[in-house]
């Protein structure tokens, strides 16, 4: 394959991604913070491609936060493997049927390969090539990988360290490399917000995209590239990412270990949380989250009377209209197993600080869902005038349903460490399908 032929001038790239294309090709270091949906992943994987085929016996190696991640990012190098495969067929090239492709690396006939490696500092010591940082911001031990990997860098003059990010507030790897390489001449350094791509050609419906946005930080930071402060957060992005692992499972029959269920009951647009909890030694693990949105109450009891079934304990919030569901719920199974909590400012903080206690403890694991992250992140403690404090959120239904409802579980599972043996209750065998749930429902 000729060094000569460049994806710079490809009609499928917008201008900013074949200038990102071009300082990766004249830079050591290049950092590029850009909004999401700009279609940074896909050029930094066509590099990737092009990069492994100029090259014999080469290593790109593409760092991201999780492995499902490291996945994605994966198949979109494999797309670009694809079409080459296939344009190459047209003009005789045959290069490419010997390409060998698994979920995580490519091997080219050149000797060359692409890897896919979740953010592990232990994973990617001693690796020898070129390392692009995919969505830097969120590793969980960022400072740690970039120790591991940066001699590997340096072992070579031609090796390239690419990071590529939104950002995620001021306390990460990424944040650090942003303002490090600020006036360094090694590095190249970067900024696309969402209107800028617009402005260079993307295709997208800027008001249609910020009406779905959840909050006007998210809105910042991952669309106008801003670094937001984490002052005000009661638990930052850090700690939360810290605890986040791929740990969902949707059906509770498969679950081993004590199940606690906290439930946050609706008070605006009919929008009610359920999140499924087990413990397995220790920690907790949040299962599942069920969102119930414009159900009726009459529904909404019968989804929860099927999960409860499963529970050691329950706790659910009985402000307001969630009284009803409460009191039948501990009628039904009585209150050993059903802990019913009325929301005052005292119990919201004790709640929220038993939260925030685990997660710092890391003794609980939540699944990463941007939906959960930002209503966890959106709590902030807030002191007032007269010196008390208060507990608000800048969520945009202004409740943070999930932080609650995880809140709950945690609740249920503190007091279910009380000396009393509450034997589960199954309403229906384990071996029975269970048919609730918001799929089932819409």
């Amino acid at each position: 394959m000729s060094k000569k032929r460049s994806s710079a001038h490809s009609p499928l790239l917008l201008s900013y991604q074949q200038r990102m294309l071009r300082a990766i090709e004249n830079h050591k270091y290049s950092i590029f913070m850009y909004a999401r949906q700009t279609g940074k992943s896909f050029a930094v994987a066509l590099f990737a491609v092009m990069r492994a085929l100029d090259r014999q016996n080469h290593l790109v190696a593409i760092i991201s936060p999780t492995e499902r991640q490291s996945k994605e990012l994966m198949e979109k190098v494999k797309r670009h493997i694809e079409f080459f495969r296939i344009v190459g067929a047209e003009y005789g090239e045959g290069f490419f049927e010997d390409t060998k492709v698994s979920i995580l690396e490519v091997r080219l006939p050149n000797g060359s390969r692409i890897i896919g490696l979740p953010a592990n500092p232990e994973g990617v010591r001693g690796l020898t090539g070129d390392v692009i940082l995919e969505e830097a911001a969120f590793f969980k031990d960022g400072f740690k990988v970039y120790q591991a990997i940066f001699p590997s860098i340096t072992r070579n003059k031609d090796f390239k360290l690419i990071v590529i990010s939104t950002p995620n507030g001021k306390s990460d790897l990424f944040y650090h490399l942003w303002t490090y390489s600020e006036g360094k001449d090694l590095w190249y350094r970067e900024k696309l917000t969402i209107l800028d791509a617009q402005k260079e050609g993307l295709d997208i419906d800027i008001t249609a995209l910020r009406n779905g946005v959840p909050s006007e930080e998210v809105w910042r930071a991952e669309y106008l590239c801003e670094f937001i402060d984490e002052a005000g957060a009661f638990i930052p992005y850090e700690l939360i990412q810290s605890c986040e692992e791929d740990c969902k499972e949707q059906d509770i029959r498969r679950l081993q270990g004590d199940i606690y269920i906290g439930i946050d009951i609706a008070r605006r647009h009919d929008y009610t949380v359920i999140a499924i909890v087990e413990r397995l030694g220790s920690v907790l693990y949040l299962r599942n989250l069920e969102i119930l949105k414009n159900v009726p109450f009459s529904d909404q009891f019968e989804i929860i009377r099927a999960l409860a079934g499963y529970a050691r304990r329950i706790a659910i919030d009985e402000t307001g209209i969630g009284m009803q569901i409460a009191e039948e719920l501990s009628r039904l199974y009585g209150e050993l197993k059903v802990t019913r909590v009325y929301f005052s400012a005292k119990t919201k903080e004790e709640l929220a600080t038993r939260l925030k206690t685990k997660f710092q403890d890391k003794l609980i694991r939540i699944y990463p869902d941007p939906d959960l992250r930002e209503d966890i992140h959106a709590v902030q403690k807030v002191v007032t005038e007269a010196g008390n404090i208060r507990l608000d959120s800048n969520a945009t239904d202004g409740h943070s349903d999930r932080f609650w409802a995880l809140a709950l579980a945690v609740h249920a599972s503190i007091e279910g460490e009380r000396k009393v043996y509450i034997p589960p209750y199954f309403a229906t065998s384990r071996r029975a399908e269970i048919r609730h749930g918001l799929a089932q429902m819409v």
